[in-house]
């Protein structure tokens, strides 16, 4: 009996080496540069930061050795693209939810970007009027900040486009999205800094704000996203945020308001 499983052992082997050695591997294809875009501000020595009239300065310094070049990166984790957490507005949560929990699924995968260029602030009037079915979970809001460029200026601009307190509400309480993106510095506008904040964020809802994505030439449809922060214990950290276009949704591409 011994022998007979030692036989069918060595045959097993054979037989499996024979079919690696015939298999032909298929690896995808590489995706070209002109098929993902990045909507990552990038960093750099000057740059706008939130409520400041001369931005933030000496983000980067470079120490030149004899053979490498190491620079010191000094920033806060709200400069720039970044996603926010829970404790960035419930300091109960401090150290216990922070970047490192929130779950990637949450952060890749279908959004819709939306185009709403006429409003100053995104109301639940605004939002009743999109229309955004349920099963959609992440949306993009591009506002007039792009068209406005103000990420393109130092000062801080406190006019900016960005969700009031009844509009977070609205989209807490009648959609499924777990993932919003806006094109400035906060998701919410300057004088509801809190009350947005903690609707959005509260953890029976636990929605995700990315805030200050790059949305110059991006066009309204549905895209997929890659939107990948540092892994850091921190209430919010940088992110390199890209997608691929998943060709334009012919209901949502009109979207104008």
């Amino acid at each position: 009996m011994m022998k007979q499983v030692i036989a069918f052992s060595w045959w097993a082997i054979i037989l499996f080496a024979a079919v690696v050695a015939d298999a032909t591997y298929v690896f995808p294809e590489d995706l070209k540069d002109d098929c993902i875009i990045d909507i990552t501000h990038t960093y750099k020595n000057v740059m706008p930061s939130f409520d400041s009239p001369a931005g933030a300065k000496d983000i980067i310094n470079e120490r030149i050795g004899d053979i490498t070049v190491t620079s010191t990166i000094t920033m806060g984790a709200h400069l720039g693209t970044h996603v926010d957490t829970p404790s960035h507005i419930f300091k109960d949560l401090r150290g216990k939810v922070t970047v490192d929990n929130i779950k990637l699924s949450t952060l890749i995968g279908p959004v819709l970007v939306v185009q709403i260029p006429n409003e100053p602030s995104i109301t639940e009037a605004v939002l009743r009027s999109l229309n955004i079915p349920r099963g959609v979970k992440r949306v993009i809001f591009k506002t007039r900040n792009t068209e406005r460029k103000l990420m393109d200026q130092l000062a801080f601009e406190a006019d900016y486009t960005a969700f009031t307190a009844d509009g977070a509400k609205y989209l807490v309480d009648n959609t499924d999205i777990k993932f919003v993106g806006i094109d400035y510095m906060s998701i919410a506008k300057k004088e509801e800094i809190c009350p947005v904040h903690q609707i959005l964020l509260d953890q029976n809802r636990g929605i995700i704000p990315v805030e200050n994505l790059k949305l110059d030439g991006v066009e309204p449809g549905s895209y997929t996203i890659n939107c990948l922060p540092l892994r850091i214990l921190a209430e919010a950290a940088p992110v390199r945020y890209d997608w691929q276009a998943q060709g334009i949704d012919s209901t949502f591409a009109s979207i104008c308001v």
